[in-house]
């Protein structure tokens, strides 16, 4: 099972979403009624916080007033008919141990102040819409619990994660890292294999092969019809090729080559270089040339029950610590980041989709992408700016 969580600033969209999208059903809602719109559900929630912070004497509203966090087990692992019940005995169980949290995952010695969300007021949904079919849950709870004292949202998707981690040992489930580990391996072991039983290579017979393997695979190409990436949907997680295989042999621009070392003899396999940055060192009067791998970030991202893994240059990671520094550390908490990342790598429609679920309402637009003569940087300058427009809140006219 994999979660993540985070600090919104616009929980009656998130309600919305959670509750009004395709195939979404309720499964329980704590200290609400059951019978009413989801923008009365959080029009409750805010009449709380408003005589909350009267009540304190402060009239200024947090900004990041809901917390959303979202839950998804395994195919596996809810298989076998899960009725409503079972749903809801999860949310229970991922509520009160989240609540139980008060230390940072292998910091013992780090102090976090617990949640109360057993006793604020939330909403609990069940979504089957993703493509991979997995189930997932969605819960928006508000910031403020019911004894008026704000819910601590320091490291909460950390949290969430340590929580989903502590329920997958406690069911006897695999760890989320494990898991991720066991399916770039098998993935990359599965591509290998079919690699070997082609007599030449074409992406259309790669593309069935893996297909009758059972994944999914998306090619991106240019303009010109040249497959420039690729991903592969296992259950509910996609991997690019850039993390598959050793030494990124599985790309676009390196794939043809691992197809005909493979069916060469080995007398006649090339030693391929890893995809490198070149530096020079003076050594004994000569230049030496070292090599050393850049630097990249690793993401695990989940949207909609659906497991995104993505990496990104260290430089990209410099361009948006720029474009979002100017922003206050509350705002930060949001999904900008992970919004900006997903459009870098290409998921357009998982990033309009977190962004949508945590109270955005910006549209990309049609035709947006990357330009073929925009470079990394300029690239990320854009992915950064739309995840800006993606997530600013829809401004709603109110009804007489």
């Amino acid at each position: 099972m994999i979660a993540q969580g985070n600090a919104i600033s616009h929980g009656a969209r998130a309600i919305e979403y959670s509750i009004d999208k395709d195939k979404a059903r309720l499964v329980k809602v704590n200290d609400l009624p059951e019978n009413i719109e989801p923008l009365a559900m959080w029009s409750r929630m805010m009449q709380h916080q408003h005589q909350c912070m009267k009540d304190r004497y402060n009239p200024k509203p947090i900004t990041l007033n809901a917390l959303r966090f979202e839950i998804s087990p395994a195919k596996e692992e809810s298989a076998g008919g899960w009725t409503m019940t079972d749903w809801q005995n999860l949310a229970d169980e991922f509520i009160a141990v989240l609540d139980s949290i008060d230390r940072r995952c292998g910091k013992p010695d780090s102090h976090l102040k617990p949640t109360n969300i057993k006793n604020s007021q939330y909403v609990v949904s069940l979504h089957t819409d993703s493509k991979s079919g997995i189930p997932h849950l969605h819960i928006v709870a508000n910031r403020i619990d019911n004894m008026g004292k704000t819910n601590d949202a320091h490291y909460i998707g950390e949290r969430a994660v340590h929580a989903a981690n502590i329920i997958n040992e406690r069911r006897g489930w695999v760890q989320s890292v494990q898991r991720r580990d066991e399916n770039i391996q098998q993935i990359s072991e599965d591509c290998i294999a079919i690699l070997k039983a082609m007599p030449e290579f074409d992406w259309e017979t790669y593309c069935q092969m893996l297909n009758a393997k059972g994944y999914d695979i998306k090619l991106t190409k240019d303009d010109e019809g040249v497959v420039k990436g690729y991903a592969i949907r296992k259950g509910n997680s996609i991997y690019k090729s850039s993390i598959l295989g050793k030494s990124r042999k599985l790309m676009p621009s390196k794939i043809e080559a691992t197809w005909a070392g493979l069916h060469a003899s080995k007398e006649q396999i090339p030693i391929q270089p890893t995809e490198t940055e070149a530096q020079t060192k003076a050594h004994n009067n000569k230049e030496v040339v070292i090599l050393s791998n850049p630097i990249t970030h690793h993401y695990s991202m989940s949207v909609d029950g659906e497991q995104f893994e993505v990496d990104i240059p260290d430089m990209v990671k410099s361009v948006f610590d720029e474009e979002f520094g100017s922003l206050d550390e509350e705002v930060k908490q949001t999904n900008l980041f992970k919004v900006a990342a997903l459009l870098f790598a290409g998921y357009l429609d998982a990033a309009t989709s977190m962004a949508a679920s945590s109270g955005g309402g910006g549209s990309p637009g049609d035709g947006w992408g990357k330009d073929k003569d925009d470079d990394e940087r300029n690239w990320a300058i854009r992915c950064a700016k739309m995840a800006k427009w993606l997530c600013k809140p829809i401004k709603r006219s109110r009804g007489r």
